[in-house]
C-alpha cells in the first residue's frame, strides 16, 4: 500500500511539473546599457506598451526594417494613438562601437536605444533570431508571441493599438486576420472599427509613404 502511494505521489509530482506554466518574463528582469554607458532597467517603462526591436548592426534584414519602424512611429503619432506606446531598440552580438556607429548612420526611429552585453538576455528576448520584435504589455509582462515586423503595414499598427486597450498579440492578430479582406468601413469588430476610424482619415498618405519604401 505504501509503495503504491509513493508511486502515485511521484507520478503526480511529475505531472504537476510538466503542466506548470513558466513564469512570465517581466520588465524588471532586464537591465541594459544606454548610449552614455549607464545601466537602464526596462521597469522604468512600466505602464506603457513597449515595442522592442532586437537587432545588431551587420544584420541586413534588421537594417531594412528600420525605415519601416520610423514610418510606423509616424503613423501612430498622426493617428494620435502613440501616447502609451514606447519604441525600444536593443542591440545584441556586436561591440558598443559598432552599435554607436550604426546609430549615427541608420534612419532610426525615435526610440530608446539600448545595448545588451549579456547573452542571457539575447536568448530571452530574441531567441537568437534577428530581427525579432517583442511587446511588453502595460503590466510589464512580455507577451509570449513574437510581434509583427514594422513592415507588416497596418497589422502591427492595429496590434499596438489593441494591446494598449488590453488585448494580447494573439487575440489582436485573430481580430485583424478575421476581417483583413473586408472593406475598412465595413468591419464589424468594435476595436478594429475604432482603429480604422482613425486610420481612414490618413489612408492615402499612409499608403503612399509605405509604398515609397518598397
Amino acid at each position: 500500500m505504501k509503495i503504491k502511494l509513493l508511486h502515485f505521489l511521484i507520478i503526480f509530482g511529475c505531472l504537476v511539473r510538466l503542466t506548470a506554466q513558466p513564469r512570465p518574463l517581466t520588465l524588471n528582469q532586464f537591465v541594459f546599457e544606454d548610449t552614455t554607458g549607464k545601466k537602464y532597467n526596462l521597469d522604468l517603462l512600466k505602464g506603457k506598451v513597449i515595442y522592442v526591436d532586437c537587432w545588431f548592426p551587420s544584420c541586413p534584414p534588421c537594417r531594412t526594417e528600420m525605415p519601416y519602424s520610423k514610418l510606423l512611429q509616424q503613423r501612430l503619432q498622426t493617428m494620435q494613438i502613440d501616447t502609451n506606446i514606447v519604441f525600444v531598440t536593443i542591440c545584441f552580438k556586436q561591440s558598443i562601437d559598432d552599435w554607436k556607429e550604426a546609430l549615427s548612420e541608420l534612419p532610426m526611429p525615435k526610440a530608446l536605444h539600448l545595448y545588451s552585453p549579456a547573452s542571457t538576455y539575447e536568448i530571452a528576448m530574441s531567441g537568437g533570431n534577428y530581427p525579432t520584435y517583442r511587446i511588453f504589455n502595460k503590466d510589464g509582462i512580455l507577451d509570449i508571441e513574437n510581434a509583427p515586423k514594422p513592415s507588416e503595414f497596418l497589422k502591427i499598427d492595429f496590434i499596438l493599438f489593441a494591446m494598449e486597450k488590453g488585448e494580447s498579440i494573439a487575440s489582436a492578430t485573430k481580430i485583424f486576420n478575421a476581417e483583413k479582406n473586408i472593406e475598412k468601413n465595413k468591419v464589424k469588430h468594435n476595436l478594429l472599427r475604432a482603429f480604422y476610424a482613425k486610420e481612414l482619415l490618413h489612408d492615402t498618405k499612409f499608403m503612399k509613404d509605405f509604398m515609397q519604401l518598397q
